[in-house]
Order: C-alpha cells, then sequence, then structure tokens
C-alpha cells in the first residue's frame, strides 16, 4: 500500500468525490474493509463499542457496527458529544442501525466475550492537544485496554491523538491494537514516535484512489506478496527447491540449529543440511527431525560448499574461531545467497566486513549497534537502517516492532504483521531460517525478506485468532507450526 501524507490523502479523496464517488460510498467501502479485517481477526462473535467524535471518522465506526451487527456481534455506542451535533453523514448511517445500540455512559466490561473498543473519535484530524471531551474518551479506552485481558482497540485510519504526518502522540492519545489505514498509510503512523499506539497496520485500499505517495516507502502486505506464494509446477522435484547449508548451534545452544533449519523447510526449500562440529555432532543429530540431514566435519574448511544454493550462518553459533572465519569469509565471497544471524553477525561487525548484495543480514537493535557502533542513540530506526546500506550492499531485515527491511538503492518496507507475541527467545532463529528456504528457491535476499517477516508474523496472527495460543504462551516452534496456515491465508487476506 501508498504511504503519503494527510493533505495529500485528502486531496485524492476529493478527486474521487469529484469524479462522480460520493462521500457514503467511499465510507462504504472504507467501513467494510475494516469490518472484514475484524471478522478475519476475531472469528468469533463479540461486542463492539465505538467511541464517537460527530465526523465521517465516527461515520465510518457506526457503519461498521451495523456490519458487525448483521454477523452477529453485540454493539454499543460511547459518544463524545449529543446527537444534534453530529454531522448530516453521521446520522445518516447511525438510523441504518437496527435495532439501535444503547449510548452507553459507564462502559461495563463482559470478562468472558471478546471486547472491541472501536476509536472513530478523530481520525486524521487530530492537530496538537485532545480537547477536555475528548482527551477523557480517551484515556478511558487505554484504562479499558490495560485492565481487561478480553479488550482489544482498534483504531480508524489513525489513533485519536496521533499526528498523522510527524506521528507525535498527544498527551492520552489512543493506544491501539489494530490500525485500519484507509486508503493509504498516513507517513506519520510508520514513525517510532507512534508504533506504540498504532500498532498491527491494517491496509485498507479503496477503489480508484490514486493518491501522490513517498514512493522510497512502502508497506508490505498480502496482495503484494501472494504472487510469490504461486502454486508450484507440477513436474517439481527437491533438487530444483534449492539446498540450504547452515552453520548453527554449539554447546549449550543447539536449539537454534533445530528451529532455523527445520524454518528452512518449512519455507519449502528442498534440502537442508546442518553442518555439526565433530564434539557437537552427537547431541545435534539426536535432535533434529528425520527429514534434515546433519554433517559431521571437524572444521568449517570441511563443507562442499558447491553444492548448495544459499546458506544461513550464526543462530547459536557462539564466538566463532578464527580459523572457522577463515572458512566462513570463504562462503561470503562466493556470490552464493547467504542469510547471516546473530553471532555470524558478530563476527561481521568485529571483522569490519563489507557485506554483499547477495547476503541479507537479519539484525536486531543490539546487533546493529555493533555494526554500526557510530550511530547516535537519538538516531531513528530509519536513520539507522539508512546508514547500514550506505556501509554494505547486502539486504536487512531491521528486527523489531513493525521490522524494517531493504537493501541499498531500493525502498524501504514496513512489515507490518505478527505484534508482541513474538517477543521470545527462538523467534529470531526462525526468521533467518524461513529466509534461507525462500533464498535457495531463487527469490532475492530483498524478496525472501520481506515474504519472511510478513509470513513468521502472520503465522503468530493465526494462533492467537484462532485461540491457540495467547501473547504470554507463544513460542518460536509456534511459528514454524502455523507457518502453513500463514502461507495459506495470505492469498486469501483483506489487508
Amino acid at each position: 500500500m501508498r504511504v503519503c501524507s494527510a493533505k495529500q490523502m485528502q486531496e485524492a479523496e476529493q478527486a474521487l468525490i469529484t469524479s462522480g464517488t460520493s462521500a457514503l460510498e467511499l465510507m462504504e467501502e472504507a467501513a467494510s474493509g475494516i469490518a472484514d479485517a475484524i471478522l478475519q481477526h476475531f472469528p468469533s462473535p463479540g461486542l463492539c463499542i465505538a467511541y464517537l467524535g460527530k465526523g465521517n471518522n465516527a461515520g465510518d465506526a457506526v457503519t461498521i457496527l451495523r456490519i458487525l451487527q448483521d454477523h452477529g456481534w453485540e454493539i454499543g455506542i460511547r459518544s463524545a458529544w449529543p446527537e444534534e451535533m453530529w454531522s448530516d453523514l453521521l446520522l445518516e448511517q447511525y438510523h441504518t442501525l437496527h435495532p439501535k445500540p444503547q449510548h452507553i455512559h459507564q462502559v461495563a466490561i463482559p470478562r468472558h466475550k471478546q471486547t472491541i473498543l472501536l476509536d472513530g473519535l478523530l481520525g486524521t484530524s487530530t492537530r496538537g492537544e485532545l480537547s477536555s471531551e475528548l482527551g477523557l474518551l480517551c484515556s478511558e479506552i487505554n484504562y479499558l485496554r490495560s485492565q481487561y485481558a478480553c479488550v482489544r482497540v482498534v483504531a480508524i485510519d489513525v489513533p485519536s491523538g496521533v499526528h498523522p504526518d510527524t506521528g507525535i502522540p498527544a498527551l492520552d492519545s489512543v493506544e491501539a491494537d489494530f490500525t485500519g489505514c484507509i486508503g493509504t498509510v498516513k507517513c506519520g503512523l510508520l514513525e517510532d514516535t507512534a508504533t506504540l499506539h498504532v500498532g498491527r497496520i491494517w491496509p485498507i485500499p479503496l477503489t480508484g484512489l490514486t493518491p501522490q505517495s513517498l514512493h522510497a516507502t512502502k508497506v508490505s502486505g498480502s496482495t503484494m506478496l501472494s504472487p510469490f506464494l504461486a502454486p508450484r509446477p507440477y513436474d517439481d522435484y527437491k533438487n530444483r527447491k534449492g539446498h540450504v547449508g547452515i552453520i548453527a548451534g554449539s554447546r549449550g545452544m543447539l536449539g537454534a540449529a533445530r528451529l532455523c533449519s527445520e524454518a528452512a523447510l518449512r519455507a519449502g526449500a528442498g534440502l537442508v543440511t546442518v553442518h555439526a562440529l565433530e564434539e557437537d555432532y552427537p547431541i545435534l543429530s539426536a535432535i533434529m527431525p528425520p527429514e534434515i540431514m546433519v554433517s559431521p566435519i571437524r572444521s568449517y574448511h570441511d563443507i562442499d560448499i558447491k553444492k548448495f544454493s544459499a546458506f544461513l550462518i550464526g543462530p547459536g553459533l557462539g564466538r566463532i574461531q578464527s580459523e572457522n572465519r577463515e572458512a566462513i569469509r570463504i562462503i561470503l565471497s562466493l556470490g552464493t545467497p547467504v542469510v547471516l544471524d546473530a553471532d555470524g553477525l558478530n563476527m561481521v561487525a568485529e571483522e569490519k566486513w563489507r557485506l554483499g548484495k547477495h547476503v541479507l543480514a537479519t539484525p536486531h537493535p543490539g546487533e546493529m549497534a555493533s555494526l554500526l557502533p557510530h550511530i547516535t542513540p537519538m538516531s531513528s530506526r530509519a536513520e539507522i537502517i539508512d546508514q547500514f546500506c550506505q556501509e554494505h550492499d547486502a539486504a536487512v531485515i531491521y528486527k523489531g516492532a513493525r521490522s524494517l527491511i531493504t537493501q541499498h538503492n531500493q525502498p524501504l518496507y514496513y512489515n507490518i504483521s505478527g505484534g508482541p507475541a513474538m517477543a521470545t527467545a527462538g523467534q529470531g532463529d526462525v526468521l533467518a531460517g524461513v529466509c534461507a528456504g525462500w533464498c535457495a528457491q531463487g527469490e532475492s535476499p530483498l524478496v525472501a525478506g520481506v515474504l519472511s517477516a510478513f509470513l513468521c508474523g502472520r503465522a503468530s496472527e493465526i494462533a492467537l485468532s484462532n485461540l491457540q495460543s495467547t501473547e504470554q504462551t507463544f513460542t518460536a516452534g509456534d511459528t514454524i507450526k502455523f507457518l502453513p496456515q500463514a502461507i495459506i491465508s495470505t492469498g486469501q487476506l483483506c489487508y
């Protein structure tokens, strides 16, 4: 989806209306998209309470209530102003509700039922501090979210209080779990200052909308990625799907080798071989799934590097001895796709190697700080990843909430899937393995990075929405378990 300013979006909407599309039609399409996203994330009917301002953002919220009501949801309204102050379009949509929802003056959350608090207070109208009426309701939304496990917050277009262009939040700005971005993603929502308030972005397209955009910035989504998940040729076979060579795991961290190798296989690689130093071989071979080959070696110089179509180096590897570092340097010099993670990146930082365009680096903030020790602590994530691309030709996934993926002279992609459930050990190992699996199948490091980050995040969303896990219990193994459903669902998503 495109990324643009609030003004660019308003101009594009006005152009649509001038061409003959009515404001009501736009509202219906936008609300339908957000309602569909809610129904996909929360398949069992629950309670939805819409917090309303008095303009079109509130009209969107009321329209969403009508659609959810048709799907068996209970609905309610919490309004900042009386009905006589509402806009004509909001009133028109409100009168389509049958039966009319209760106007709630004191919210009571039913603990046994999924509850959505729908932020329809301001949208892109946020400028500066919130009025007392709106600030009170925003504070209430945040309080209820913090007190009840069954409550999730969905913001319409922009969380109320967050500036759509700068991302700077006003005091008491809504902290949403999901934000349905209508037509485009407003550029401020991708700023580091907005991340806590925006949550998971749902891109909601509008037919015929053609705004000007920030061409160097994109958000990854199902529409962009589904072509890479097309059916395979009927006469395909394992050698055509690539062979991943893995250098990972060490005493005390052998589980990392299992996670990344199984993830590479689940991502579609035809063959996966893990290389185990002789002292680790008995344990590593015992814990590996039977589909994964384990090759004992005395040193990394023993690896038959010509047989592999991609390498993964680093997860759980520990400190690498100088002889083995030279072997890895040779692998990096060949031009074969290489995914570098964890201790592989730490080694690159110590050796001060420049990474070529055939490499995909997957650093978290600590590893990035080692790679770029001269970066100031006040730098934004976008500035940091830009600096990485000035010093390396490699593609990079800068991991974190809404991971950033890019490469020198390529667009900056923001990954929108996943959430805080993934803040757990081993997720980086799984992501690196999925990346290696796609590289082995012939995808470029950049495409592999964008695709893998989205699929791993999507796997966590499926586990949570199907009530197969929770934010507290989700594990890296669960990401692998739900990866097939993530691949299937990506071609079916409406966002």
